[in-house]
């Protein structure tokens, strides 16, 4: 199954530790989108925006550790709900197709984006304690 619609992964949802976002939302989108808390919007402005990237997915594929905006990611201990589709076989002993999801940390989602071609970015979870101790 491949996901076409953009707006699947356009969202912002919160539980009373975590911020969740979309894995598709632009800087533009998180810019304008009410919900997404106003530190989450500083922080993007500050430290992302005006770089060649348009959200934080491409942003992540082509970041180096000795980026400071790993440095600032690391420290907001943000995690990422990523997809691919790996080869299996069944229990006929058919190879099969499936679709796996799994939430990553930073260093092996970094590691995972670049070798995996099919990766999916789902969404990026945010820890509020994180957030709140991160000062601007």
């Amino acid at each position: 199954m491949e996901y076409t619609n953009e707006k699947d992964f356009k969202y912002m949802m919160q539980d009373t530790s975590h911020i969740y976002l979309g894995g598709r939302m632009t800087y533009e989108d998180m810019m304008e989108w009410e919900d997404v808390p106003f530190k989450i919007k500083a922080i993007i402005n500050k430290y992302f925006v005006g770089k060649e990237e348009t959200g934080l997915a491409p942003t992540l594929r082509g970041l180096e550790v000795n980026d400071f905006r790993y440095q600032i990611l690391k420290q907001l201990k943000i995690k990422i709900k990523a997809g691919t589709y790996e080869i299996k076989k069944n229990w006929r002993g058919q190879e099969e197709k499936k679709y796996f999801s799994k939430v990553y940390h930073l260093d092996e989602y970094m590691q995972l984006a670049k070798t995996e071609n099919s990766l999916v970015t789902e969404e990026f979870i945010f820890s509020k304690l994180a957030l709140m101790a991160f000062s601007l």
